[in-house]
């Protein structure tokens, strides 16, 4: 499991659970959706997250054909991960 906590955190000694993964980072308000009471961040910042992470193609390419077909994202929005795409043939089905 990969959390996001902020970055404000980083200078903090955690004790991580296996599995578990950490990244530091500030997330706005507009960039999480929230599941009940657990927040998380939105398709959008995940993808764009996923593609700044080198997330392996085929996984960022479902991924990202997922969130275009559900409606969660537009093509115009997603230009990070199609240029982390590019290489591998894009975002072409």
């Amino acid at each position: 499991m990969h959390l996001t906590v902020p970055e404000a955190w980083r200078q903090r000694r955690l004790r991580v659970p296996d599995g578990v993964i950490l990244h530091y980072a500030d997330v706005a308000e507009s960039e999480r959706r929230w599941f009940g009471p657990v927040p998380a961040t939105a398709p959008l910042r995940t993808l764009e997250d996923c593609a700044a992470e080198h997330l392996s193609p085929e996984l960022l390419w479902g991924a990202a054909l997922d969130a275009l077909d559900r409606g969660l994202v537009v093509g115009r929005e997603i230009a990070a991960v199609e240029a982390a795409l590019t290489p591998f043939g894009g975002l072409e089905r």
